[in-house]
């Protein structure tokens, strides 16, 4: 493959374990870090040209790869960072990059005393990821503030869309799965600086309290079901601990499965579909996955 015209860097066959939080996977063929949004559509043309198929990748928070790896070209938008603040009457407009880790955004509004992201800290991924999952946690949700979003579809043609001609949903949204988040526009109000950082505060120990952050995982594994979380049913069906391989339930928060050192994606797929059955069979509830399963068949 000739990457004829690109500017940012390319890493041949690499191991996704490296790249997910839950360090498991196969290898990618090609990993390209393009270097600015001109960059980022001059791939996407080129993979176009070339029929070759893609992924977008960010920081890999919600994502298990097979172990037999990727035949798509990964795309990882984390080297394309901006941050541009314009004062409102009532606080400030935000403009950022889909590859900025959506905390560092959240810490630098909240330096600021512009509210209306905070809840949102400590969700590990991207604004981009974040923004195509329509992250939420503690009763806010990304897409609250989100004004507009410019995207850049499979072919490289570049989109601009306000926010009132999106409709988000619970952990989704209209932005396709190959389209690439280039920048969003948050609106945020003027608040206490304190008060900005006690709700950090709180959001920040509730995580560690509740969630098993001592293990590589993926986050919450499951949709929540008709208003309720899911771990209500994986722990009410008895499958707290539950192991295979070294893919396990984790016994402090049953929506998250952990490795335990050496688990492998087939581990963790299979106790997913175990989880599934075993909910289904005795409460007679369909759990969806939340997390993205790349690279498995069948």
């Amino acid at each position: 493959m000739e990457w004829k015209g690109i500017k940012g860097s390319i890493l041949e066959d690499v191991p996704m374990k490296r790249y997910t939080s839950m360090r498991v996977g196969g290898q990618a063929k090609y990993l390209v870090y393009p270097q600015d949004e001109a960059d980022m559509t001059a791939i996407l043309r080129l993979l176009r040209e070339e029929g070759m198929d893609h992924r977008i990748l960010g920081n890999g928070t919600n994502i298990i790869v097979s172990d037999e790896g990727l035949k798509e070209t990964l795309i990882r938008i984390t080297k394309m960072r901006y941050l541009k603040f314009a004062k409102t009457k009532t606080g400030a407009a935000v403009k950022v990059s889909g590859g900025m880790p959506l905390k560092k955004l959240i810490r630098e509004c909240a330096d600021r005393g512009l509210a209306g992201l905070e809840k949102l800290y400590w969700i590990p991924g991207t604004v981009g990821g974040g923004i195509k999952m329509n992250a939420g946690s503690f009763g806010q949700s990304i897409s609250d503030t989100l004004e507009e979003v410019t995207v850049a579809d499979r072919s490289g043609r570049s989109v601009r869309w306000e926010r009132k001609d999106l409709d988000f949903g619970y952990r989704k949204s209209p932005i396709g799965p190959d389209d690439c988040v280039l920048s969003a526009r948050f609106v945020l109000t003027e608040r206490d600086k304190k008060e900005i950082s006690a709700d950090m505060d709180y959001v920040c120990n509730e995580r560690k309290r509740r969630h098993p952050m001592e293990y590589p995982s993926a986050g919450s594994v499951f949709r929540g079901v008709n208003g309720e979380p899911a771990w209500k049913f994986i722990e009410a069906a008895g499958l707290k601990g539950l192991t295979i391989g070294g893919a396990c339930v984790s016994e402090k928060h049953a929506n998250f499965i952990i490795n335990l050192g050496s688990a492998r994606a087939k581990d963790i797929k299979n106790l997913m579909e175990r989880i599934k059955t075993e909910v289904y069979e005795k409460l007679g509830v369909t759990l969806v996955e939340e997390v993205e399963l790349w690279g498995f068949h069948g």
